[in-house]
C-alpha cells in the first residue's frame, strides 16, 4: 500500500476547500449566532444580547446575567453558478469537454450556548460549526478534474470563563476542541485527448480533532460605550484517512496530512443612545496565510500536485444598528463587506470559488417574559464575479467564471434560568 503524505489538509487535491458555499472569507462560517446575524455580525465582541457573544469574546459573558441556554440553526441556501469560458487541456491542444454547473448546496449550521455564574466567573460553552459545507458538481461538468465533492463537516466544543477585573473592564479566555471529517472527490483524466471519456475518480476520507484556545477583553469607557477586543488561535489538525483510485489506475493508500486552521482578530465597538437605539461597528482579521497553498508528496519526497492557492490574510468590516420598537420587540439591521483571500484568478480553485461578498441583514427580538426571547434574522450576499484561469499540474486548465449570491435565514431561542 502506497503512503501519501500531505502537507495541508484543508484544500487536498482542492478537494476539502469550498469558501464560495460557506459565509465568511476563506472556508470559514460566521453563522454562529442569529441575533448577531441580524446586524451583519456587526460590533460582534461588543454586543453582549446573550450568551452567542461567547464565540467572539467571552469576556462579554460578564455582561449576561444570570444563567442561559441559546439553541440556534441558520439555513444556507447559496448559488455559485460556473460558466465555462474556453477550458482547455494543454497536452493535445484541445477543449475541455463539459457542462457549465453550480456545486452549491442548502446546508444547516447549528449553535448552541450554555452560560452560567459561579460566584465572580462567569461560565460559559458553545458547541458549534466553524468549518463546513458540501458542494457537490456534476460528474460530466468541465471542472471534474479539479473538483466533483467536497463534503466537509466541523464541530467545535468551547468551555470559556470571564471575569471583570475592575468596574469598567472584563476578561475572559476559552479552550477549543475542534473536530473535522471529511470527504474528497474528482475525476482523473484516463483518456489520452480531450478528457470527453475515459475518466477515473480519486476520493479522499479523512477525520482529525486539533486544539487551540480565544481570549478577549471588554472595556466600557463609558457608560454608553463598549469596547471589545478578541483573539481566536490557530487550530492545527493533523489528519489521517485514506485515497482510494477507481478503477485502479494508481494504488491505493494511506494519508496523512497537517493543516493550519486560521486565526482571527475582532475589534467591535457598541455606542447606546438613550434606551432606543445602539450603534454597532466592528473589523474582524482573518490569517488566511496560515493556510496559504497545499502541496502533496509521495513517500519519495516527489511533489505529486500543488494547489498553487495563496491564500492572503483578509479583513471585514461591518456596520449595524438595534433599535427597541416596544418593550418585548427588537428590530436588528446591518451591513458589512468581507474581502476575499484568493489573490486572483489563477489562485480561485473550483473548491474556493471565493470573492468578496457585500451583506445586506435584517432581523428581530421577541420577548415573550423574562424567561423566553425569540431571535429571528435574514441575509442576502451579494458576491462579486469571480474570474477563474486554474491548473494545478499544467495539463488541466478551468477557464470561466463564477456568479454567487447567498440567502441566510436564523433563528434562536434565548432560554433564561
Amino acid at each position: 500500500m502506497r503512503h501519501v503524505r500531505i502537507n495541508s489538509l484543508v484544500g487536498s487535491l482542492s478537494l476539502l476547500s469550498f469558501s464560495a458555499m460557506t459565509q465568511a472569507s476563506g472556508f470559514a462560517l460566521i453563522e454562529q449566532s442569529a441575533s448577531g446575524q441580524g446586524l451583519s455580525y456587526a460590533g460582534a465582541a461588543a454586543s453582549t444580547e446573550d450568551a452567542s457573544v461567547m464565540w467572539f469574546n467571552p469576556a462579554g459573558l460578564t455582561e449576561v446575567k444570570g444563567h442561559e441556554l441559546i439553541l440556534g440553526a441558520h439555513l444556507i441556501n447559496p448559488k455559485a453558478k460556473f460558466t465555462n469560458e474556453g477550458s482547455y487541456l494543454s497536452v493535445a491542444a484541445n477543449k475541455i469537454q463539459g457542462s457549465d454547473d453550480d456545486g452549491a448546496t442548502t446546508g444547516f449550521v447549528p449553535n448552541f450556548y450554555w452560560k452560567g455564574q459561579y460566584k465572580d466567573y462567569h461560565l460559559g460553552l458553545g458547541i458549534n460549526v466553524p468549518f463546513g459545507q458540501h458542494i457537490s458538481y456534476d460528474d460530466k461538468w468541465v471542472g471534474r478534474y479539479h473538483a466533483t465533492e467536497t463534503d466537509l463537516k466541523s464541530y467545535n466544543i468551547n468551555p470559556a470563563i470571564s471575569r471583570k477585573l475592575t468596574d469598567t473592564l472584563s476578561f475572559g479566555v476559552g479552550l477549543n476542541a475542534q473536530y473535522v471529517d471529511l470527504t474528497m472527490e474528482k475525476k482523473a483524466n484516463l483518456g489520452s485527448s480531450t478528457g470527453s471519456s475515459g475518466d477515473g475518480n480519486v476520493k479522499i476520507q479523512a477525520d482529525s480533532w486539533g486544539y487551540g484556545y480565544n481570549f478577549g477583553l471588554l472595556w466600557q469607557p463609558a457608560q454608553s460605550t463598549h469596547v471589545g477586543l478578541s483573539y481566536r488561535s490557530t487550530v492545527t489538525q493533523n489528519a489521517k484517512g485514506t485515497i482510494d483510485y477507481t478503477p485502479n489506475f494508481r494504488t491505493d493508500g494511506d494519508i496523512s496530512s497537517t493543516v493550519n486552521l486560521p486565526a482571527m482578530a475582532v475589534l467591535s465597538v457598541k455606542q447606546s443612545y438613550g434606551r432606543k437605539f445602539e450603534l454597532l461597528a466592528g473589523a474582524t482579521w482573518t490569517k488566511w496565510s496560515d493556510y496559504g497553498s497545499l502541496v502533496i508528496k509521495d513517500d519519495a519526497g516527489q511533489t505529486l500536485t500543488d494547489t498553487r492557492q495563496d491564500f492572503k490574510d483578509s479583513w471585514r468590516y461591518s456596520l449595524g444598528g438595534i433599535y427597541q420598537a416596544t418593550d418585548a420587540l427588537k428590530l436588528r439591521t446591518g451591513l458589512a463587506i468581507d474581502y476575499t483571500p484568493v489573490s486572483n484568478e489563477t489562485h480561485r480553485s473550483p473548491r474556493t470559488p471565493d470573492s468578496t461578498r457585500k451583506w445586506v441583514s435584517l432581523g428581530a427580538g421577541y420577548q415573550f417574559n423574562q424567561r423566553l426571547n425569540l431571535d429571528f434574522a435574514y441575509s442576502h450576499l451579494f458576491a462579486d464575479r469571480s474570474k477563474v484561469n486554474y491548473t494545478t499540474d499544467d495539463t488541466h486548465y478551468l477557464v470561466g467564471s463564477y456568479e454567487s449570491s447567498v440567502d441566510i435565514v436564523s433563528a434562536q431561542l434565548v432560554w433564561k434560568y
